[in-house]
Parts: C-alpha cells; sequence; structure tokens
C-alpha cells in the first residue's frame, strides 16, 4: 500500500539530488539517494498525513528529511560495520574513502535540519521530536557495538537498543506525518506508539527470519546472523539457557573454518532448537505486534483508514524473508 508514496518519495528525491550544488563533497549523496531503496520510513510519514487530512504532500518536506536522516545513518553505519556493499553497490566509504564518506554524512545531517528549518510545517514539536529521535538513534549504535564486546547481554538489554536504533525512527516518522495532518496529540502519540511497537516487532521477526525462512530465499544466506556471531534475540535466548558445553561447542562451530557457511548454520540451528530458542522470539514478536494492535484501535479514526493500516501491517510481518 506504500507504493504510491514510494513513487512521490522517489520524485521529490530525484529533484531534490538535481538541485545540489556541483562540488564534489555532494557527489556521495547523490550517489547514495540514486542507488535507491525501499523507502519505508518516508512513506510512513506521507501515510499518516494522507490519514489524517487526505494531503499527504503536506509533510513531504518532513518525508524526504526523514529519508535523506536514514541514508546519513547508513553511510556512517557502513563506515563503522566496515561493510563493502550497501543496496549491491559499494557502500560511500568504498566508493571514495573514509574521510569524505563521513564529511558527506554530516553535510547530509545539516541538509536535514536545513530541510525542516524551511518546512512551511515546521514548528518546535516537530523538531524536538525529530532531534530527539536522532540522538535515540545514535545511542542505539552505540549500545549494539558495546554489545559486540559483551558476553552476555539480556533480552530486555537487547530490546532496548534495537527500540533506539530502528523502532524509534518508524515512530517519529508517523507521528511528524501525523502532527502536520492535523491529529490531536493524542492520536499523534498512538500513531507514535504503533509505530514503536510495530517496529520492535518488525525487527525481532528479522531476527527470526533470518535462521527460520518461511520459504525458500533465492539465494540469500540463511544465517547470516549466526555466521557474524550476532547477538540476536535467538543467540541471546540460547546463551542463557545452554549449558556451559553447548555454548563452548557452538562458539567452536562458528568458528571452524572447515566447515562451510550452510553447514555451521545447520549445526547451530539444531541447538536452537534442542533450546526452544524460537518459542520465546515469536512470544516477544506477537506481544509487541499486539501491543501495536492497541494503539490502532484507540485511534480516533474512521475504521476504514485503520483497517488500511491494519493490512499493511499484516503485510509487513508476513513476508517470507
Amino acid at each position: 500500500m506504500l507504493i504510491e508514496y514510494k513513487e512521490i518519495i522517489d520524485k521529490e528525491l530525484r529533484l531534490f539530488s538535481d538541485k545540489l550544488p556541483s562540488l564534489s563533497i555532494y557527489d556521495p549523496i547523490k550517489y547514495i539517494i540514486s542507488n535507491g531503496g525501499k523507502r519505508f520510513r518516508s512513506s510512513l510519514t506521507l501515510m499518516a498525513a494522507d490519514l489524517f487530512s487526505n494531503q499527504p504532500l503536506l509533510a513531504i518536506n518532513e518525508a524526504i528529511a526523514i529519508e535523506l536522516f536514514h541514508n546519513f545513518t547508513l553511510i556512517h553505519d557502513d563506515i563503522m560495520d566496515q561493510a563493502p556493499i550497501r543496496r549491491n553497490l559499494p557502500a560511500v566509504h568504498k566508493k571514495w574513502d573514509e574521510n569524505i564518506a563521513i564529511l558527506s554524512g554530516d553535510l547530509l545531517y545539516a541538509i536535514v535540519n536545513q530541510l525542516l528549518s524551511d518546512s512551511s510545517s515546521q514548528s518546535p514539536t516537530l523538531h524536538q521530536i525529530f532531534q530527539q529521535t536522532a540522538v535515540e538513534v545514535c545511542e542505539g549504535q552505540s549500545l549494539d557495538m558495546e554489545f559486540e564486546n559483551l558476553e552476555i547481554i539480556s533480552i530486555s538489554e537487547y530490546i532496548n537498543m534495537i527500540q533506539l536504533k530502528t523502532a524509534v525512527l518508524v515512530a517519529c516518522s508517523l507521528k511528524m506525518g501525523a502532527l502536520i495532518g492535523g491529529a490531536s496529540k493524542k492520536d499523534a502519540q498512538l500513531l507514535y506508539d504503533f509505530g514503536f511497537n510495530l517496529g520492535t516487532s518488525f525487527q525481532i521477526d528479522d531476527d527470526i527470519l533470518d535462521v527460520f525462512p518461511k520459504e525458500d530465499n533465492f539465494g540469500k544466506q540463511v544465517g547470516g546472523d549466526i555466521i557474524e556471531k550476532k547477538k540476536t534475540i535467538l543467540f541471546i535466548d540460547f546463551l542463557s539457557k545452554a549449558s556451559e558445553e553447548d555454548q563452548i561447542m557452538v562458539n567452536d562451530i562458528i568458528d571452524d573454518k572447515q566447515l562451510s557457511k550452510d553447514q555451521k548454520v545447520s549445526k547451530v540451528k539444531d541447538f536452537y532448537l534442542k533450546y526452544d530458542v524460537l518459542k520465546v522470539a515469536q512470544e516477544s514478536k506477537n506481544n509487541f505486534y499486539n501491543k501495536s494492535m492497541i494503539s490502532l484501535q484507540n485511534l480516533s479514526l474512521p475504521e476504514e483508514k485503520k483497517k488500511i493500516v491494519e493490512n499493511f501491517s499484516v503485510h509487513l510481518m508476513n513476508r517470507k524473508f
């Protein structure tokens, strides 16, 4: 259902990119914009404005700002993760270098704030929501990096991290669009809560599908998180339940250079099944999803509009991988 909003975003981004100065520091920005993307968060901003005003374009400046902010985080995340590829193309820091990538990311964040300041919808409330979200996203990224060096973290600590790193921007996108569309403070907060809990459920589902896809995933590496030793909700639950002997065995399997990636994933999945880690992950996913639906149903919107959002949620959570 977000396709029509994505088309609007893509068109506006092309126009925005064409107007950027010809200085070389803008080239990485033009590059990452042109490389595509789902435009998921920015589309939600337009959808939220549409729900309350039937005029999605009222929030176009904020939607573009949200999309550019997301791309700013990707540029810097790729540097920190030393990720060579983004959207099947060289990451910005690989196509240029790390110094240029850092500076272009900083420039992109400045442009985001310029866009918000120039918007006809701009208000202290919108600025506060966005800047608080930017702070929280950075906090989430910081926690994610810290967790890489910790042997044990709790599921609640992990959920807090993914909420900061991922869910708050989904929630912010919806709340900003709702306020611009004329929603009451109560409805705007309910839509924020909906996005916050749906975003949390989505990320947990992402952890599950990485190891237990619902069908053939067309060549994508199953268990990529296992191979990279990511502390997902599945791995964290395994560590909390497993004997010391089994923990050592799993770490040895992942580190074994004689085993293929598929063999590693298959062997670790056996341990996941032994300790029934899927149960806790699914219960957590469903808990946050149900919370999002409660917020949705409490919105003072016509039932047909609530149904549109519910159908979007169902489609989002029923993806196969």
